[in-house]
């Protein structure tokens, strides 16, 4: 292999270098030195060098290969391919027997190191063999004297090469060598944690490595230097609850697992008053963390009383956040011919069971056409999607949205834009309904009851008339149970039981919930999806409006009961009184925007004859039901 000139000095330049040196140096050097030589030498013989460099260290979660050494980055095109930088799978045989030549001739610990580690990891992979031993034992030595000679350029490169030296003295079973660099690393452990530095990596390596053999006398060393450093975290003077937190994350399972409880108990308290004296001296809102913290903490310490001092401590504390809390709004404007021209085509000309449905089917959203807002959302503002939120009730949180165990959770937050921006469209709509064809709340009522779901038609009627007459405490408060009334029927009618037994109580039994309900996948599967999530999202799951859980409870008064939320139950009835021929309408929508661009909440939707399914058949029997009601 000819290296070209300028990449062989920069080599001998750093081999020679006595100061404290860095990988990433290197690699920078080298990359400035290859770039001046494009087009004017074999790519691979300026490359050898500098992919060595660039090749990133604990990568055996990572393709291609999951070797200790792999790519800085990949990305993954439409296609499906996916191209790393660099590619180790353009490493050549030639390469590694270049970095052979390097391993052996290089004299600074730092780079010999990496030249020698590089060929134990990558020969099988990059060249179809396997390497010497000498190489590993090379790298080994290597990394321990660039720590002893403090050749290294900071502590972390310290600390990953005593890491690195450890996993690989082990692995070749060198008992000699493992002895060597455990006792540099144990050694290194108490220094760190005198300032307090890069401790946690040494002692996670040496307590999870069992192939080093860890003596009792060098383990309880090490948990009373953490003992230490958890005192420094939780004196007044040097408080620092966090720090403390991680302390206490290695020494309580040490602990536990020892049966030590009455260390248990000690820590855990000790961590949880850190926290309870920071959370005395900041806003409700950082209160509001820092005291769950300290209650978790006094939950392991198994000190019930003070868990639930501080749990009534932290309701204290989000009540007072709600002062520190902003609000956050944008107005759009709607043309007041634009409304009516908007309302004009929701709404048949003389069918007023078409009207409702109408209404019904396109004023919920698709939870396909909620996800495409979900990734349009992140791709436009990627940090914030990325921010775990918690939704903040009266004295505790009700639910944190967001994060990689909740797919679904930005749903709902769209969900809930979508209802806000389509409101006065909704009103409207139904406001035209009504005085189109003069709507009684028998009429609107029996609509609801097409599907046969409601066990109670009086009581519909009774929220529906108050609905039209204002009286919107009665109609929310009357409506809102029926809707769990519609899916414990629908739960019967496929078969499934609707009670569960009570908790504490053996043999006693209970209704089942409208949560518990919808957790059925039956259920689910015979409403659809979409409705099952715009149901959820609006009456069962904290992470939306929970309407259903917080009437049922007692947790909101008079000012849930609006216009708007009283509409929007209207809404979701009419739903359930069409909610198969509704689904077949969400699933032509879902269908319809496949492959185009997602839209977003802000922009007018448009009507045309696709988003309505004609309701068909003239029901005979609702006809009938309506004019029995008018006699009565």
């Amino acid at each position: 292999m000819q290296v070209p000139e300028s990449i062989e000095l920069v080599i001998v330049k750093f081999d020679q270098q006595m100061e404290p040196l860095d990988t990433h140096t290197v690699q920078a050097a080298l990359s400035s030195a290859r770039t001046k030589l494009v087009e004017k030498t074999p790519s691979g013989d300026a490359w050898a060098d500098l992919v060595a460099f660039a090749l990133q260290a604990e990568q055996e979660d990572h393709l291609p290969w999951n070797t200790y050494f792999g790519p800085m980055g990949s990305w993954k095109y439409k296609d499906g391919d996916v191209s790393y930088s660099p590619d180790p799978r353009d490493i050549t045989p030639d390469i590694v027997d270049h970095w052979e030549q390097r391993a052996d001739n290089l004299k600074n610990p730092v780079m010999k190191a990496r030249y020698a580690d590089l060929v134990w990891d990558l020969s099988r992979k990059a060249a179809g063999r396997r390497a010497n031993i000498r190489f590993a034992h090379i790298a080994i030595d290597s990394y321990l004297a660039s720590v002893s000679d403090g050749r290294n350029a900071d502590d972390h490169d310290d600390v990953e090469a005593l890491k690195r030296a450890l996993q690989l003295s082990t692995s070749i079973r060198d008992n000699d060598r493992t002895a060597t660099a455990k006792g540099i690393m144990v050694e290194r452990f108490h220094v760190e944690v005198g300032k307090d530095g890069w401790w946690i990596h040494l002692y996670e390596t040496l307590t999870t490595n069992r192939k080093c053999d860890l003596t009792d006398d060098e383990k309880n060393g090490m948990i009373a230097g953490l003992e230490k450093l958890l005192a420094r975290c939780t004196t007044e003077e040097t408080l620092d609850p966090h720090s403390a937190e991680r302390v206490a994350s290695f020494l309580l399972p040490f602990y536990s697992s020892g049966e030590d409880f009455d260390s248990v108990k000690r820590v855990g308290i000790a961590v949880s008053e850190a926290f309870e004296k920071i959370a005395s001296s900041g806003s409700r809102m950082q209160a509001t963390a820092w005291l769950q913290s300290a209650a978790d903490f006094a939950r392991r310490a198994g000190e019930t009383d003070r868990l639930n001092r501080l749990k009534v401590e932290r309701e204290e504390a989000i009540r007072g956040s709600s002062s520190e809390m902003q609000s956050f709004s944008y107005s759009h404007e709607f043309k007041k011919s634009e409304v009516k021209e908007y309302v004009e085509a929701i709404l048949d000309e003389a069918n007023w069971q078409q009207s409702l449905f109408n209404i019904a089917a396109h004023f919920i959203v698709p939870k396909q056409e909620l996800r495409h807002q979900a990734e349009r959302a992140a791709e436009t503002s990627p940090l914030m999607a990325a921010i775990t939120m918690s939704v903040i009730a009266d004295d505790h949180v009700a639910a944190k949205v967001g994060g990689d165990d909740d797919a679904d959770g930005p749903l709902y937050r769209h969900a809930d834009f979508s209802r806000q921006y389509n409101r006065l469209h909704l009103c409207k709509a139904l406001e035209g309904a009504v005085e189109r064809h003069r709507l009684s709340p028998q009429e609107i009522a029996a609509f609801m009851q097409r599907s046969s779901l409601f066990s109670n038609l009086p009581l519909l009627i009774a929220g529906v008339k108050a609905w039209l007459e204002g009286d919107y405490v009665k109609s929310i408060f009357v409506l809102v149970p029926q809707v769990e009334d519609a899916f414990r029927n629908v739960a019967r009618s496929l078969g499934e039981s609707v009670t569960k037994e009570k908790r504490g109580q053996s043999g006693w039994e209970v209704s089942m919930n409208l949560g518990d309900l919808l957790s059925m996948e039956r259920v689910k599967a015979e409403v659809g999806e979409d409705i099952h999530f715009w149901i959820r999202a609006i009456f069962a799951d904290a992470r939306g409006m929970n309407l259903r859980n917080q009437i049922a409870h007692g947790l909101v008064g008079r000012e849930a009961a609006t216009y708007y939320n009283c509409e929007m139950v209207i809404h979701c009835m009419l739903i359930l009184g069409a909610y198969k021929d509704v689904a077949t309408a969400c699933a032509r929508r879902a269908e319809a925007m496949k492959g185009e661009a997602p839209a977003s909440v802000a922009e007018e939707p448009s009507l045309g004859p696709e988003d309505f399914v004609s309701l068909e058949e003239d029901d005979l029997a609702l006809a009938i039901e309506l004019e029995e009601m008018r006699q009565e």
